[in-house]
C-alpha cells in the first residue's frame, strides 16, 4: 500500500512539474521571439543604432536566462542561439542587412524548436 501511495505521489509531482516547466518554456520563448521581432523591425528600417542597443540587451538577458534552462533542457539549442547571436552581432556591426535577418530567422526557429521539443501533448507522448 505504501508503494502505491509513493508511486501516485511521484506521478502527480512529475506531471505537475512537467506542466509548470511547459508554461515557463512557453513564456521564455515568447519573450525572446517577440524581442527578436523588434530587432528585425529595426534592421528593416536600417536603424542600426537602435538595433545595436536592443541586440546588446537581448544578448545580455539571454545569457543570464539561459543558465536557468541550460541544465534542464537540451543544451544544443542554446549553443546554437549563442552562435547565431555572435554572427548577428558581427552582421549588425558591418550593417549587413541580409545576414542579420537570416540570423534572426535562425534564432526564432531555434526558439520554436525548444518549445516544440518540450511540449506536453499527445503528439510527443506517442
Amino acid at each position: 500500500m505504501k508503494s502505491l501511495i509513493y508511486a501516485l505521489i511521484f506521478t502527480f509531482l512529475f506531471v505537475v512539474f512537467g506542466l509548470h516547466i511547459n508554461s515557463e518554456i512557453q513564456e521564455f520563448t515568447d519573450i525572446y521571439t517577440s524581442r527578436a521581432e523588434s530587432i528585425t523591425t529595426y534592421i528593416k528600417k536600417d536603424d542600426w543604432e537602435n538595433t545595436r542597443i536592443e541586440l546588446e540587451k537581448y544578448h545580455e538577458d539571454f545569457h543570464q536566462e539561459k543558465e536557468r534552462w541550460y541544465k534542464i533542457l537540451h543544451h544544443e539549442y542554446f549553443d546554437n542561439i549563442c552562435l547565431y547571436l555572435d554572427i548577428l552581432d558581427n552582421s549588425v556591426f558591418c550593417n549587413d542587412k541580409s545576414m542579420s535577418l537570416e540570423q534572426l530567422v535562425h534564432i526564432r526557429k531555434t526558439l520554436n524548436n525548444i518549445l516544440e521539443s518540450e511540449k506536453c501533448d499527445l503528439n510527443h507522448i506517442f
